[in-house]
């Protein structure tokens, strides 16, 4: 690792930003926007920082699935497709990322974040009527977003809740329990290739994976004790915090 500051405090910092990250995740999604920066900022080369992500992702996102099929919230039909859609598409994902220079991707990422940040910002959230033309587009989008988690990332959770948002029109509590355990299956399969290629620093993910942990189980609980009325709003103040954060670095 060739970090900006010493290890202990590279991993307290990253402890306590992937605790925070993966309670928002849980909730809104969108926690990647705030580790991947992060690890950025602190040293971590691009394919380092979003395979490392990767592995302690998966604790967080497996943690928030549970907690939500506990408490009786995953009831897509047919879930278990979209989670092979999910874990297909991301591993493509990551299988063309992997082959990127890391000086490309340093010109990509801030692209890809602020797109993702202004994406957030512009989407209203609002039901409509689903037509034949949106039923029709709700299988590629899985897979396609699928597909941006393996390549990238941050941001994943919440494109995944607005697809079944307007796409499916699930209610919102629905929508982020089934996210969940697609987020979980691309985090998984882009986590299986960047760990093949190397790019996986195991000591980092899993200490981080401890506040993914803690971090999901209290957020998931917060948002399924509280509901719509407690979700709705972190998420739209969540994507313009980040927006602003991502527009102003």
């Amino acid at each position: 690792m060739n970090l900006t500051y010493d290890d202990s405090t590279v991993y307290i910092i990253l402890f306590l930003v992937a605790f925070i990250a993966s309670a928002i995740d849980s909730i809104a999604g969108g926690g990647g926007l705030l580790v991947v920066p992060t690890m950025l900022v602190l040293g971590l080369n691009p394919l380092t920082a979003l395979g490392t992500n990767k592995l302690q992702s998966c604790f967080g996102t497996a943690t928030s699935s549970f907690n939500y099929y506990k408490n009786n919230l995953l009831k897509e039909k047919n879930i278990k497709f979209l989670v092979l859609l999910s874990f297909l598409g991301s591993g493509a994902g990551t299988l063309l990322v992997s082959q990127l220079s890391n000086e490309i991707l340093s010109n990509i990422i801030p692209i890809l974040l602020i797109s993702a940040a202004v994406f957030l910002i512009i989407n209203k959230n609002t039901k409509k009527n689903t037509n034949n033309l949106l039923s029709i587009l709700f299988i590629p989008f899985i897979l396609l977003i699928g597909f941006y988690d393996g390549f990238f990332g941050p941001g994943t959770g919440t494109f995944f809740v607005i697809t079944f948002l307007v796409l499916k029109q699930r209610n919102l509590m629905e929508a982020t329990a089934a996210t969940k355990l697609l987020n979980f299956s691309s985090n998984f399969a882009s986590f299986l290739v960047f760990s093949y290629k190397g790019y996986v620093i195991w000591q980092l993910g899993l200490i981080m994976a401890i506040a993914q942990i803690l971090g999901a189980y209290i957020g998931s609980k917060l948002a399924i004790t509280n509901g719509d009325k407690f979700v709705r709003p972190i998420i739209v103040l969540i994507s313009i915090i980040l927006s602003i954060r991502i527009l102003l670095s």
